[in-house]
């Protein structure tokens, strides 16, 4: 069912599981956790995206079940419709094992800091779940040049949806929730500095962040996905710390030889052996041990 157009060439790339499987071992990739990306379920009906959601997640469980240790998922939920959304999380964890929930960075322009996500943020919560979030195209797009939506909206978007969870104060009022980033948090890296300060001026905003931008992004993961330069990773890591960096490829959304030279760009940082492990695998072994023992 063609629900919509993605990616840096407008379309939904083609995706199998042995070619998946292929190029995580060309990559030396023992497990990924799969999702479904931007734009999700968005332009379809409510019972349509309810329907699809549960097909996703119950063909991503049954993919784990034929190919052991070598794939976990992040559920696919109906959203904006909260009482789907809240049946499709009790369906992902209690029956399929999923390991987390993928949400997209904004659902019709509404980003992830609105009232209205709070009762999934509840339940959430409540199952101290892992919530990685993945961007898509923002309500008002400005595109530039030849680049797609995908080479500075979303990471764009990304940073937006960060902001608003921290100034809505989602991480503090939800702390057993554990948030995943993907894109290295898109510009966050580069402007935490700037939002840190401007608040300093509002007293309103600071009251929101009393410890300071800074410290609410330590609570939050990146993976580097299509974000391995040393650039981007030496200020990611400065800012939020090294137990913070997950790894991650954005397969098939980028081509399946991306995940052999993301791999590649990790062990070329020039960080020291402990750091780059962490950023391979150790850190997300630590978040999701049921895999790590797998």
């Amino acid at each position: 069912m063609p629900i919509g157009a993605q990616g840096s060439s407008g379309r939904v790339p083609a995706w199998s599981v042995q070619a998946a499987l292929q190029g995580m071992d060309e990559a030396g990739i023992r497990t990924a956790i799969v999702s479904v990306s931007a734009p999700g379920f968005a332009p379809l009906a409510t019972d349509q995206a309810t329907a699809l959601a549960r097909w996703c997640n119950d063909f991503a469980a049954e993919m784990a079940l034929r190919h052991p240790g070598r794939f976990g998922s992040f559920a696919a939920l109906p959203l904006p419709d909260t009482g789907a959304t809240l049946a499709e999380i009790t369906h992902a964890f209690d029956q399929l094992g999923a390991d987390g929930v993928c949400l997209l960075s904004n659902y019709g322009g509404t980003y992830l800091g609105a009232p209205v996500f709070a009762p999934v943020y509840e339940e959430l919560n409540r199952r101290a779940a892992v919530v990685f979030v993945h961007p898509t195209s923002p309500g008002n797009m400005q595109l530039v040049a030849w680049l797609s939506a995908s080479t500075l909206e979303f990471p764009f978007d990304t940073t937006r949806t960060v902001a608003d969870i921290v100034f809505a104060r989602i991480p503090t009022r939800f702390p057993r929730i554990r948030w995943i980033f993907s894109h290295a948090g898109g510009a966050i890296p580069f402007l935490s500095g700037r939002i840190d300060v401007l608040p300093t001026n509002n007293p309103a905003l600071r009251e929101r962040i009393p410890d300071g931008f800074s410290a609410e992004l330590r609570k939050l993961y990146f993976d580097c996905a299509l974000s391995y330069s040393p650039t981007t990773l030496d200020a990611l890591a400065a800012e939020v710390g090294m137990d913070r960096l997950l790894f991650g490829s954005d397969y098939p959304f980028g081509p399946r030889h991306q995940m052999s030279a993301t791999a590649k760009g990790v062990e070329a940082l020039r960080w020291d052996d402990g750091d780059r492990a962490r950023l391979r695998a150790l850190n997300a072994a630590a978040l999701f041990p049921r895999r790590a023992c797998a």
